[in-house]
C-alpha cells in the first residue's frame, strides 16, 4: 500500500496535470472536503465539480509541495498555488491537511492566503446553520 505522501503527492501530479481519471481514482466516494471559504463537499463528484470550476476560471494552476510531515494516515504541507487568471498570474501560500484510509482520501483541508477574487468567486460556501 503506498504511504501518505506518496498518495499526496499522486494527487498533487494529477491535479497538476488536470489529469481528471486520475485524482477521481484517488478520492473516496464520501469524504470530508473543505476548502478556503468554509464550504464542506462530501462527495468525489461535488470534489470534480469544485475542480472544473476552478479550472473554468484559470487558464493554468499548480501545486509546489514546500515542506511535508507524514504521520500514520495522513499529511500536513506547507504549499504555494501559483496560477493564472485572465493573464495575470498570482501565488498563494497556504497549509494542506490530507487523511487517507485504504488508498482513497477520506479527509482534506486547505488553509489559504486570501484566493484571487476569480477563484474565491468560485469556492463552495459554507451550508447554512439549522
Amino acid at each position: 500500500m503506498p504511504t501518505p505522501k506518496e498518495l499526496t503527492i499522486r494527487f498533487m501530479d494529477a491535479f497538476n496535470e488536470r489529469d481528471r481519471v486520475a485524482m477521481r481514482a484517488l478520492l473516496a466516494p464520501v469524504l470530508d472536503y473543505v476548502r478556503p471559504g468554509g464550504g464542506t463537499l462530501r462527495t468525489a463528484d461535488a470534489v470534480m465539480d469544485q475542480y472544473e470550476r476552478d479550472w473554468a476560471v484559470a487558464a493554468s494552476s499548480r501545486v509546489e509541495v514546500r515542506h511535508l510531515i507524514e504521520s500514520e494516515d495522513g499529511i500536513m504541507a506547507e504549499i504555494s498555488i501559483h496560477i493564472a487568471i485572465n493573464g495575470r498570474s498570482a501565488a498563494v501560500d497556504g497549509a494542506l491537511a490530507h487523511r487517507w484510509r485504504d488508498g482513497k482520501l477520506v479527509r482534506y483541508r486547505l488553509y489559504s492566503d486570501p484566493l484571487p477574487a476569480a477563484v474565491s468567486a468560485v469556492q463552495p460556501r459554507p451550508e447554512p446553520e439549522v
